[in-house]
C-alpha cells in the first residue's frame, strides 16, 4: 500500500506533502491527524508518527482557532494558539490540519510557512499576515491545497459582507442564488487574489473540493463528525 500522501514541488530545497484519507473505517478513516476530533488518540498518534517518518522528525502543528496569527517556530517551540506558522530553521517540518478550509505553503530560499485559510480567517487577513513574514514577497512559491469549492460552500450574507468590506471586487467569487441571501464562495480564488495582489507571482492551486470528493478528502461540513487531513512543508537546505 503506498502511503497515504502526495508531495508538492516548492523547489528544490523544500519537502512538502499533502496528506489524503481513506474514508473507512467511518467517522475517522484510516489517516486523521487530528487529535481533538474525537477519535482514538493511540490511532491518531501512530498516524502521525507513520507522517514524522518521511519528515525524520515530528510535524509541529499549531493550536488551530481560526484566527490570523502567525508564530515563527524553532526545535524548542511549544505549541501555542495561531493558524499559521513559518521557519527558517532546516528540517524542522511544519503543518496545519483541515478538513474543508483552505491549505495554503509558502516557501522561498530563506522561509517556509503554513496557513490554515477559513472563511473567517482570509477575510480577516491570516494570509497577508504570513506573508508579512518573507522578507520578499514577490520571491515566494505559493500552493493552495484541498478546500471546500464554490459549488458546495453556502454560506450566509454575514459571510459575503465580510469579504465585500474588505475588497468590493470580490464579489466576482460568489455565486448568486435567486430569491435568497444565501452565496456560494469560492475559497481558493479568493485566496489567490490575495497573493496576486501581494506580489506573489507563482500559484498553483489544487482544483479539488473537499466536500464532493470523499474518495481522498475529510470534509467536516459533509460528515460533521470526521478526520483531519495535514499539509506540512519543511526546509531542506
Amino acid at each position: 500500500m503506498s502511503d497515504p500522501w502526495f508531495e508538492v514541488h516548492l523547489g528544490a530545497s523544500v519537502l512538502a506533502l499533502q496528506t489524503t484519507c481513506e474514508q473507512t473505517p467511518l467517522p475517522y478513516g484510516s489517516f486523521n491527524l487530528g487529535l481533538h476530533v474525537g477519535d482514538d488518540e493511540i490511532a491518531v498518534v501512530d498516524n502521525r508518527q507513520h507522517l514524522t517518518t518521511r519528515f525524520g522528525s515530528e510535524v509541529y502543528f499549531p493550536e488551530q482557532v481560526h484566527g490570523i496569527k502567525v508564530v515563527r517556530v524553532t526545535q524548542e517551540s511549544e505549541i501555542v494558539m495561531a493558524d499559521a506558522v513559518v521557519t527558517n530553521v532546516l528540517n524542522l517540518p511544519i503543518g496545519v490540519l483541515t478538513a474543508d478550509c483552505l491549505p495554503v505553503l509558502f516557501a522561498s530560499d530563506q522561509l517556509v510557512g503554513v496557513a490554515h485559510a477559513g472563511w473567517r480567517g482570509l477575510a480577516s487577513g491570516v494570509l497577508e499576515n504570513t506573508l508579512d513574514q518573507f522578507a520578499n514577497q514577490g520571491r515566494v512559491r505559493a500552493w493552495l491545497g484541498p478546500c471546500i469549492g464554490l459549488e458546495a460552500f453556502e454560506v450566509g450574507p454575514e459571510v459575503l459582507a465580510a469579504f465585500l468590506s474588505k475588497n468590493p471586487g470580490w464579489t466576482e467569487y460568489f455565486k448568486y442564488l435567486d430569491h435568497s441571501d444565501r452565496v456560494f464562495a469560492d475559497l481558493s480564488r479568493i485566496a489567490s487574489n490575495i497573493l496576486e495582489n501581494r506580489g506573489v507571482d507563482i500559484i498553483e492551486r489544487l482544483d479539488t473540493c473537499t466536500y464532493n470528493d470523499q474518495s481522498r478528502w475529510y470534509s467536516f461540513r459533509r460528515s460533521r463528525v470526521t478526520g483531519r487531513m495535514a499539509s506540512c512543508i519543511m526546509r531542506t537546505g
